[in-house]
């Protein structure tokens, strides 16, 4: 047996031409040539499920939220999905819009009370008045030098040579699973040429979550495929407008809050508690009565891996005025909220930290944290995926007048490739990229046309999954060197030749189809009955829609399909 089954299925019919040809897409900023919904398949299992009747939508389509931001800034520069949840019975106050960036960056959160997200400053538009995680190597202190800031978001625009909006390239997104919503991007330097020889190397995944009634699951896994180790992680940096929540509630140990005072966020005194010295919640409010209205992070108050070497201190919750007034009118109306894991996330490993917001007036924050247990649940952990828990995704190499494109391999057809579909630990992302030209490249160098994405050089259309160095192949037969596939052309850009990269040899049968799997994401659900009528009424013909496999499609299948969703 070969080593990578079971296999996930990856993209692969005509219907879907558009998605799999390589270059054949027109693209907008944020909309990719390539997708595929088993990249974002990395999160591990929640415990806490949705409740209510709230109906979540999410849409790529240009829906902006109509809030105020910062002179001279543009919400279009920025503008990735619009996601809204909407109680259709309950208080208004729980219901919610959030508008996530290219980069992946929550920036923009209404609700009742308006928006909450602050207006933005026009030298950092987008960048740091944003929900997001900040992914710090520390390590260069230590000789002298600055530390090196990772953002999820993107590049100050006051940062040496950036001049315009310039967001960390958005390799993949969609809603995999029932009300949620997933972003993968290339995390950047935020002070874009402070370190030069450190250029970012991590992955930043993000799944925002609708948990009915007010509360937002939000899960970020770190993966780091570079050479430098990240200790410091603000999971996340956030904040709230302080015209609209200018009041600090801090959970104690064993229940109740204390209002704590705002004062200048570089004052650390008396604006930073450890996770365990809370009960494992903080909220920005109009006030402390229960009805005042809030936004809550629940960030847990234990950690639970202090005993591993790789967590080097105390989890923390730090706030404070992130701007200043100057006679009573804000000068940047940005109260800033961080829970901070101190946490080495070292070259070639997976972590995750789990947090949610909680929407609504005080007695509902304090009350849903406690009944629906979610201070137990905000979790970390470090992950590990190996090639035996991942799937894979299989490519056809397609060779025209000596140019080489990829596609995804067809059903039954014999695929020249195959790449795991989540970060194997100590695997490489494979990059697929195109230059000012419109020639496309692929390879795992992210900076192999340029060493500052922000030029504008380089146009990320996504990764075609993962792929291992020869350390973790050793002889395997099942492997080959990619340079192998691409001898002769640039299509494969190796730009260090003392790195060899392999992937899987291709299955001469090609991926199977996987059974119930109709709307083709890799997973069987509920989300498949859509597409399930759609073939019926139809009578069009698709493998995986033929669940009872009799060479026909109708509403036969449909008993097979609910004993296949049943077994999950």
């Amino acid at each position: 047996m070969r080593i990578f089954e079971p296999a996930l299925p990856t993209l692969r019919h005509a219907s879907l031409a558009l998605f799999l040809i390589v270059g054949c897409v027109v693209t907008s900023d944020s909309v990719m040539a390539f997708q595929n919904s088993n990249l974002l398949t990395v999160f591990s299992d929640s415990n806490v499920t949705h409740v209510g009747n709230s109906t979540f939508t999410s849409t790529t389509e240009l829906d902006l939220s109509g809030s105020l931001f910062g002179f001279g800034v543009d919400e279009n520069d920025v503008y990735h999905a619009a996601l809204k949840t909407n109680l259709n019975s309950g208080p208004a106050n729980r219901d919610w819009e959030i508008r996530v960036g290219q980069g992946g960056q929550i920036y923009s959160i209404r609700s009742e009370v308006g928006e909450i997200v602050p207006p933005q400053s026009f030298r950092r538009p987008f960048n740091d008045e944003v929900f997001q995680c900040v992914s710090v190597n520390t390590s260069p202190r230590a000789a002298g030098g600055e530390a090196v800031f990772y953002h999820q978001s993107g590049y100050y625009v006051d940062s040496n040579n950036v001049t315009q909006p310039t967001f960390s390239p958005l390799l993949s997104s969609g809603s995999v699973e029932t009300n949620a919503d997933s972003t993968l991007c290339l995390a950047v330097q935020a002070d874009a040429e402070a370190v030069p020889q450190r250029p970012g190397r991590l992955l930043h995944y993000q799944r925002t979550r609708d948990l009915g009634d007010g509360v937002i699951e939000i899960t970020h896994s770190i993966y780091n495929f570079g050479s430098d180790t990240v200790d410091f992680h603000n999971l996340p940096w956030g904040g709230v407008r302080k015209t609209v929540f200018d009041n600090m509630l801090v959970s104690n140990p064993g229940g109740g809050f204390t209002n704590r005072p705002i004062v200048e966020f570089g004052n650390p005194t008396n604006q930073v508690v450890t996770a365990a010295a809370t009960g494992g919640w903080a909220a920005f409010a109009e006030g402390t009565s229960g009805s005042d209205r809030g936004l809550a992070y629940v960030f847990g108050d234990t950690d639970t891996h202090l005993n591993q070497p790789w967590q080097n201190n105390e989890s923390s919750w730090r706030w404070g005025d992130g701007g200043g007034d100057f006679l009573g009118i804000p000068i940047r109306n940005f109260n800033v909220g961080t829970f901070r894991r101190e946490i080495d996330v070292d070259p070639g490993d997976l972590f995750e930290s789990r947090y949610f917001l909680v929407l609504g007036d005080v007695d509902h924050i304090e009350t849903t944290i406690a009944n629906r247990d979610l201070v137990t649940d905000a979790t970390y952990d470090k992950r590990i995926i190996s090639v035996q828990d991942s799937g894979v995704l299989g490519w056809e190499i397609v060779e025209a007048n000596g140019e080489f494109s990829v596609l995804a391999a067809t059903a039954g057809q014999p695929a020249d490739f195959l790449t795991y579909a989540q970060p194997v630990n100590g695997s490489q992302p494979l990059f697929l990229f195109e230059d000012l030209g419109g020639n496309e490249f692929i390879s795992i160098d992210p900076y192999a046309l340029s060493t500052t994405p922000y030029d504008g050089q380089t146009n990320y259309k996504g990764i075609l999954g993962f792929v291992l160095p020869s350390a973790l192949v050793g002889g395997d037969p099942d492997y080959i060197n990619l340079a192998t596939l691409f001898q002769g052309n640039d299509f494969y850009l190796n730009t260090d030749p003392n790195i060899s990269s392999f992937v899987l040899v291709g299955d001469a049968a090609g991926p199977e189809p996987l059974l119930g799997d109709v709307n083709q994401d890799g997973i069987v659900n509920f989300l498949d009955i859509n597409s399930f009528i759609g073939i019926l009424s139809t009578e069009s013909f698709l493998e995986e829609a033929d669940c009872n496999q009799d060479g026909v499609v109708n509403f036969l299948d449909i008993a097979p399909f609910i004993a296949i969703l049943s077994a999950g």
